[in-house]
C-alpha cells in the first residue's frame, strides 16, 4: 500500500504571500479527482497549525480526502527535523503495520532530503523542477501537484 504525504502551503496550495486570505481559495475540480484516483491513505504534513490547514482544505473542498492531518500542533517538532519525520512515519506504521510504501510531496528540498533518509519516495513540486535531476534525494519533480499526481495516475 502506498502513502501519500503532502506539504500544505507551496504544494498543495500555491500563495504567494504569508498573510493567506482564505476568501480567495477556490475548489480545483481537477485536484480533487486526482486525490481521488490515489489508491491509498493520504495525509498533510505542514509546518503550519492545524487550524490553518483544515481552513484550506474547508475552503479547497477536500478535507474529506484526507485520513490525517500532522502539523506543529499535533507532532512536537517541525520539519526538517528528523524527530518530526520519525514521528510522521511511527504514527503510520502503527496504523497500518504492514506498510512500507510512502510518497511524500514538498516544496522544500531540506524536507525532501530528510523524507529521503527515511526511505520515503520524494517529489519536488516546484516552478524550477527541471532542476530536480542535480539532487539525488529528489525522486522525481514537477512543477505542480497536479502535473505530479497526473503522471502517478498512469504509473500507480
Amino acid at each position: 500500500m502506498i502513502h501519500y504525504i503532502f506539504d500544505l502551503d507551496d504544494t498543495l496550495i500555491i500563495h504567494n504571500n504569508t498573510h493567506i486570505n482564505y476568501n480567495l481559495i477556490s475548489e480545483d475540480h481537477l485536484l480533487t479527482q486526482l486525490l481521488h484516483k490515489c489508491r491509498g491513505p493520504r495525509y498533510i504534513y505542514t509546518n503550519g497549525t492545524g487550524d490553518h490547514a483544515l481552513a484550506v482544505l474547508d475552503q479547497m473542498n477536500i478535507k474529506h480526502h484526507f485520513d490525517k492531518i500532522y502539523s506543529r500542533d499535533t507532532i512536537p517538532y517541525m520539519k526538517p527535523d528528523e524527530r518530526s519525520f520519525n514521528d510522521v512515519q511511527n504514527d503510520i506504521s502503527y496504523r497500518y503495520p504492514i506498510s512500507k510504501t510512502i510518497f511524500f510531496f514538498d516544496d522544500r528540498l531540506e524536507n525532501l532530503k530528510a523524507a529521503f533518509q527515511m526511505g520515503w519516495v520524494t517529489f519536488w513540486i516546484h516552478p524550477n523542477y527541471s532542476l530536480g535531476n542535480q539532487y539525488d534525494f529528489v525522486t522525481m519533480s514537477f512543477s505542480t501537484i497536479k502535473d505530479c499526481l497526473t503522471y502517478l495516475e498512469t504509473k500507480y
